[in-house]
């Protein structure tokens, strides 16, 4: 995934985690989710899923949501 399409997924995440998580886990948490994301998907294979319902979003990206909260102990 290009670094631009990983920060805009960040900015994405960042403000609405820091609600729940705070200003450091939520960076953590974000940066964990991007990377893990960016790992496994193309900006092009992101912007097909995006287009997805909700529900499909939610299983295509849900392991790395998962991975990242265990990894941090935030469960």
């Amino acid at each position: 995934m290009s670094e631009e399409y990983e920060k805009k997924l960040y900015w994405g995440c960042y403000p609405s985690s820091k609600q729940y998580l705070g200003a450091e886990k939520a960076d953590l948490y974000c940066s964990c989710t991007v990377k893990t994301l960016s790992q496994k998907f193309t900006d092009e294979e992101m912007d097909s899923i995006s287009a997805e319902s909700g529900e499909k979003q939610l299983e295509a990206f849900n392991f790395a949501s998962k991975l990242c909260s265990d990894k941090l102990n935030l469960n």
